[in-house]
């Protein structure tokens, strides 16, 4: 069936710096696509219709049936959108529990995973001085109780205090959800512990086995014990269950070059802050003790690399039904913050990358997923949303496009 292009809302509404309520938003709104914007790939022509949401920044979803979650990252603020055929209608806001230290520069949320009946999101709360404790949390939201207090799944170790660049990524299983988190207490340039921010920590002590910097771990959600998974990670893109494989799938982002695309496996530790692929930003050599540059050393190797960087984010796995499914169907797409593109990679029976195919957007991806459809929403770094859709008009096979003839 011929898809109609895409009448959509254009979500009207402010994010304010501090916590809005819902009597602040006039719902619902009901607006066009700023625009749709052809794309060809190897096998589709893609229609990419745009929705701009105003003065947001750094926006994450997540996606329960017809449910769209939408929050923007460094206000905390967070919205539930309904998608009903070709209409984005704003429902209704959800309260984020308040932060440790109110106006902290590293409040944010990180991200967020839903399932039919639940929604998990990740957020920090970072704090100053003792008694506060930095950390990055996990609630838990019933998607049926949406205005009802979330339950505490997950708090951080270790404690620390000042300004620092947290993230994290979260995963399913049945009753595990697993969150990664990048090492944020050794410098990101050279890989030097303590980092430069105020912490918990003196020279010359090691990087400590924690169940959140530079760590995987699981949480069992009915029990909430906390079992720590693999170690070395630096700086997280994204994370994936897959379910059909048995694999978790994890995306890094490497000191200038060094990208990586992990396969993680417990009890094994991925090189950070020892070595990597990547090397410093100023280029200097790494003085002693550091981070070895341009190699994995004894540390699991990755499944695949990018040199130069992408900076991969959110990995999700295209659907076996729907939009995408039948050139698609399997492979693995990859956000980019650098690029402002997806990467689509083939996998083998034996989990290596056959190929990986860029795909322009123009905007640098934060988070992404897979409508119950088939289509493909994007979060954006720019507040925006993106809504990918098959124009089903197959595609020519050139990549990039041939130049125009000569006159």
């Amino acid at each position: 069936m011929k898809r109609v292009p895409l009448v959509a809302t254009l979500l009207l509404f402010v994010f304010p710096i501090t916590f809005a309520s819902a009597a602040e938003i006039a719902i619902p709104q009901s607006i066009t696509s700023l625009k749709v914007t052809p794309q060809e790939t190897n096998f589709y022509n893609l229609n990419i219709d745009t929705f701009v949401i105003p003065e947001a920044k750094t926006l994450i979803t997540a996606v329960s049936g017809n449910k769209i979650f939408i929050g923007d990252r460094p206000t905390r603020s967070l919205s539930v959108a309904n998608l009903t055929g070709n209409v984005l209608t704003l429902e209704s806001k959800i309260t984020v529990p308040m932060p440790t230290v109110l106006g902290h520069p590293s409040n944010a949320l990180l991200d967020m995973i839903a399932t039919k009946d639940h929604l998990y999101l990740a957020v920090v709360d970072g704090a100053k001085d003792y008694p506060a404790c930095g950390a990055a949390k996990i609630y838990d939201y019933l998607i049926t109780k949406l205005d009802a207090k979330p339950t505490l799944l997950f708090k951080s170790s270790p404690c620390v205090q000042g300004e620092l660049f947290w993230d994290a990524r979260l995963a399913l299983n049945g009753n595990e959800i697993f969150i990664a988190g990048g090492n944020s207490l050794t410098k990101y340039d050279d890989g030097a512990f303590p980092g430069p921010d105020s912490q918990n920590y003196v020279e010359g002590m090691d990087f400590p086995k924690t169940n959140y910097f530079g760590a995987v771990s699981s949480i069992n959600i009915k029990t909430k014990k906390v079992t720590l998974i693999a170690t070395g990670l630096r700086h997280l893109g994204g994370l994936l269950w897959d379910g059909e494989r048995k694999t978790l799938w994890e995306s890094e982002n490497g000191p200038r070059g060094g990208d990586e695309l992990n396969i993680i496996l417990k009890g094994k530790n991925y090189g950070w802050p020892q070595v990597t692929l990547g090397r410093p930003y100023d280029f200097e050599t790494p003085a002693k003790g550091r981070v070895k540059t341009n190699t994995i050393g004894s540390s699991q190797p990755p499944t695949y690399g990018w040199t130069p960087s992408i900076s991969p984010s959110t990995i999700r796995k295209v659907p076996s039904t729907g939009e995408f499914a039948k050139y698609w169907a399997g492979d693995l797409i990859v956000g980019s913050l650098k690029g402002n593109q997806l990467r689509r990679l083939r996998i083998s029976p034996t989990n290596t990358v056959m190929y990986d195919e860029p795909i322009p957007v123009g905007d640098r991806i934060r988070t992404l997923d897979f409508l119950s459809d088939g289509r493909l929403i994007l979060a954006t770094d720019t507040g925006r949303i993106m809504l990918i859709s098959d124009a089903e008009v197959l595609g020519t096979g050139r990549y990039p496009k041939d130049p125009p003839a000569a006159a």
